[in-house]
């Protein structure tokens, strides 16, 4: 015999949801927990709850302003929302995204004739339906729909929207689609057949089409299950719907191939359960190695505080993990003890069927329960992973988990390592909460036993220093003049700055920073900057770098002779008076000098009985020094320049008149 479970069975995502609001309340603890109408359609879930102290109301009115509301995944009226709301009650809204989609919907076409394709009696079309107008009908199915055609007819709105319940039949779906756009033209047809709805009852009518039985599992008043079940008998006719795994009939144990779907409302650990069953009387074949004696055995096998077990999980819910033992003892992990990391979602961190091996930590023989941590087997195996690591030196990552004054908590494979600021390698004023649930590369340093528990440190700084030096033998493996590197400016001072070239530091003269004449390396660059250098020059046997900074093409000088040459006139500015001359700002970055005897004609004594600072001025470009870049001016040139060309006019002037 073998046994196949439908893929998508077992809780959706709306009653997940739902169920993990409610446990949050439970959790919080301060006021009496009511539910509006059954949570789900689930009787063992709707039990545990009420043994966790929530009371179901049939109404909202039940409920006391003291108490809070917990709306069900299938929602509630809109008129007992708004009674909630004006009487202050302070409440939860569980109600399904789905759910709330079609409200809105109906809500905002509400003035048009609204048709609701589902059961008038459930809870989800009740609430859907209070939020239209007038003229909102519900049907179940072709038939009925046909029978309201004509009425539908006799209103004159300008649209005929329709919706359907999430779990909505899909063949009925199909049938109704048809029927109506062919008797109905001005149609808004909005399909809100849940996704999950629709690929649950595929896979089963799949499933149930290769199978000798079928096993529908969910609550009787499950409006999902009671589809599952219709879809699987129209296909394989041996189907059975149970509620609870005990309920599994004996009688399947002859069929060669069992499938199983389960409503959204059925809980994982029954579906494994009703597996479990099915197993169990297929036994001669699975586990026919096995004597009636050592089978009773190992169900009486007695677990002590401390036993290290290993389980299967057959059920999870977001608080706790419940593990199959093999033995009379009923295993559960809290999220608490399943990981260090309280973020870790058991939802995801985990499946049913998943292997676990777990310290058994309080055995409680009177209920039959062991709680049980994973979380120090864990720890376990990560210690020995970390003393190993220790010795060898070896990098390793974790998440960090927490941050304190003193440090950080990094968790590597369940094991906490604090990792002190001063081995963190961060400066003082590091905003160390911006690593929180980083991921960081670290190595251990010491491990000692402190009032009897295991005590782990790293350093990052360490694994830096580690890096920094592998760094700098690459570095000076490979250096050379002429290498230019992207290096990051790491300090600065009044002769120069110091550039991190990546392990190696090298001096930036303040000479090298620029073509113009700087103060202070801030004029020009700021600690942090990344900024192209090459090496100037090496000295090996000290391991210091000179680096350039300063491009040839950028030159001033270069873009000076560019531009112009000797004989060329030119227009500057007058920057500084010396007894001997004037210096003259050319271009940027270029001045040259107009020595005394270049600036008149006349006598002068000093250049400032012509010249003052500031002063535009026109001169000759009369040397050009490129191996001392130095630039020679002239006004007395031009001066010069224009008499003769003064007395040579008249002569001319003369030569023309004869």
């Amino acid at each position: 015999m073998s046994v196949e479970v439908i893929e998508h069975a077992g809780f959706c995502f709306g009653v997940s949801r739902a169920i993990e609001f409610l446990n949050k309340e439970i959790d919080a603890g301060h006021r009496p927990i009511y539910t509006v109408g059954p949570i789900i359609h689930n009787p063992q879930i709707i039990e545990e709850m009420q043994q966790k102290g929530v009371q179901i109301a049939a109404s909202v009115r039940d409920i006391p302003n003291h108490g809070i509301a917990v709306i069900r995944a299938h929602g509630i009226p809109k008129e007992d929302l708004q009674y909630l709301k004006e009487n202050k009650i302070h409440f939860v809204d569980a109600t399904c995204p789905f759910v709330e989609k079609i409200q809105r919907i109906v809500e905002r076409e509400s003035e048009h004739t609204v048709l609701i394709g589902g059961n008038p009696d459930h809870p989800e079309v009740i609430g859907i339906r209070s939020y239209g107008g007038e003229h909102t009908f519900v049907f179940q199915n072709e038939k009925e729909l046909g029978k309201m055609a004509q009425e539908i007819r006799s209103f004159s709105s300008k649209y005929i929207v329709v919706v359907w319940q999430t779990t909505f039949n899909l063949i009925e779906f199909e049938k109704c689609c048809r029927f109506l756009k062919k008797n109905f033209e001005n149609l808004k047809l909005y399909d809100t057949i849940c996704k999950a709805t629709q690929i649950r009852q595929q896979e089963t009518a799949e499933l149930a089409s290769k199978c000798d039985a079928m096993i529908v599992i969910g609550g009787r008043q499950s409006s999902n299950t009671a589809k599952l079940f219709s879809i699987a008998k129209e296909v394989c006719p041996c189907t059975v719907l149970i509620e609870q795994a005990n309920e599994v009939p004996i009688n399947l144990s002859y069929k060669e191939r069992i499938g199983i779907a389960a409503g959204a409302s059925t809980p994982v650990c029954i579906i494994e359960e009703v597996k479990r069953i099915m197993s169990e009387q297929n036994v001669n074949l699975v586990e026919e190695e096995l004597t009636f004696e050592q089978m009773l055995e190992n169900s009486l096998k007695v677990i002590n505080n401390g036993d290290r077990v290993k389980g299967i999980v057959v059920g999870i819910n977001p608080s706790e993990v419940k593990i199959d033992l093999g033995t009379k003892y009923s295993g559960f992990i809290t999220k608490d003890n399943f990981s260090n990391d309280p973020s870790v979602d058991l939802m995801t961190a985990v499946a049913v069927g998943d292997e676990i091996e777990c310290i058994a930590l309080r055995v409680n023989d009177v209920e039959g329960t062991v709680a049980l941590s994973k979380k120090k087997v864990d720890a376990l195996a990560g210690f020995e992973k970390l003393e190993k690591a220790c010795e060898e030196k070896a990098t390793l990552e974790g998440k960090v988990v927490e941050v304190t004054n003193g440090g950080l908590t990094v968790m590597i494979d369940g094991s906490r390592v604090f990792v002190p600021k001063s081995l963190s390698g961060k400066p003082r004023n590091f905003d160390f909460e911006t690593m929180m649930n980083e991921t960081i590369e670290l190595q251990i340093t010491e491990i000692s036993t402190v009032r009897g528990r295991k005590k782990v440190i790293g350093s990052m700084r360490a694994l830096e220093a580690e890096k920094r030096k592998a760094a700098r033998k690459e570095f000076w493996d490979n250096a050379a003049v002429g290498n230019r590197y992207n290096g990051v400016v790491k300090s600065l001072t009044t002769f120069g700055a110091f550039v991190d070239l990546g392990g190696v530091d090298g001096l930036l003269h303040i000479t090298e920073m620029s073509w113009k004449k700087i103060k202070h390396p801030s004029d020009v660059m700021n600690v942090g900057d990344e900024i192209d250098v090459y090496i100037k020059a090496i000295d090996e046997e000290k391991k210091k770098i000179s680096l350039g900074f300063k491009k040839a093409e950028d030159n001033p000088f270069v873009l000076f002779t560019n531009q112009y040459s000797v004989g060329d006139v030119a227009t500057v500015t007058i920057m500084n008076l010396m007894p001997f001359g004037a210096f003259a700002r050319i271009i940027d970055g270029v001045d040259g000098l107009i020595h005394i005897s270049q600036i008149s004609t006349k006598h002068i004594a000093k250049p400032a009985d012509v010249l003052k600072v500031g002063d535009e001025v026109q001169v000759k470009i009369v040397d050009i020094n490129e191996e001392t870049q130095k630039v020679g001016l002239s006004i007395r040139a031009l001066l010069e320049e224009e008499t003769e060309a003064a007395e040579a006019a008249p002569a001319e002037e003369a030569t023309d008149a004869e």
